[in-house]
């Protein structure tokens, strides 16, 4: 299924960079925000571009789906049954250290807690960390996957639709509101990023 919604993705790319490249520069820089800072900096970026609600919510959820049903196997098979490339490992590595962290923290509220940090849009919550949260939780993956899918697909809309909501009411003040924290939100995730890549460079060495 991963693969199916990414090569789905990909040929609409395709697609779109013929027939309306101005329109395929406005999404890249969606899909941009949202790997680099979440799905809140590619919200705010689709907005400020001007592509509209519902085409920056669609964006961010193929994003999001497709990433998720491709990382999530990839992760149980890496700490399972096959040792992963240099830098899937390290990625994963990080993810997992988070999770864990973050773990402790949800573990109280059980599944209320984790659907809260799905549907939250802010840098290293969302889809693919809550699933991995899900998993130290004990939750299937049978029934995980469709809960964080579904809690993802509902934050997206809520918080696009939401954010559009504020601007209208707020003008030229919220629009520089949200590129502040847009950048914020990128600088925030560059240097959580960088200082995950040292600690797994680090543990590597030990």
């Amino acid at each position: 299924m991963g693969g199916l919604v990414a090569t789905l993705n990909l040929a609409a790319l395709g697609f779109l960079w013929v027939a309306d490249p101005t329109t395929f520069a406005r999404v890249m820089a969606v899909l941009g925000a949202a790997y680099v800072g979440g799905r809140m900096a590619g919200i705010l970026t689709g907005l400020e571009l001007g592509l509209g609600n519902l085409i920056t919510s669609m964006v961010i959820i193929l994003l999001n789906t497709g990433f998720l049903l491709l990382a999530l196997p990839l992760f149980q098979m890496a700490t399972e049954r096959f040792n992963p490339p240099r830098w899937l490992a390290s990625f994963f590595r990080g993810a997992e250290r988070r999770a864990r962290s973050q773990n402790r923290r949800l573990q109280n509220l059980g599944i209320f807690g984790l659907v809260l940090f799905i549907w939250l849009p802010f840098p290293f919550t969302g889809a693919f960390l809550g699933a991995l949260i899900g998993l130290l939780m004990g939750i299937p993956t049978v029934r995980l996957v469709p809960i964080v899918l579904v809690t993802m697909w509902v934050g997206v809309l809520t918080w696009t639709w939401g954010i559009d909501l504020v601007f209208l009411f707020t003008g030229t003040a919220g629009h520089v509101v949200a590129w502040a924290f847009t950048g914020a939100f990128l600088v925030y995730s560059v240097v959580i990023r960088v200082r995950d890549r040292r600690q797994s460079n680090a543990e590597r060495k030990d």
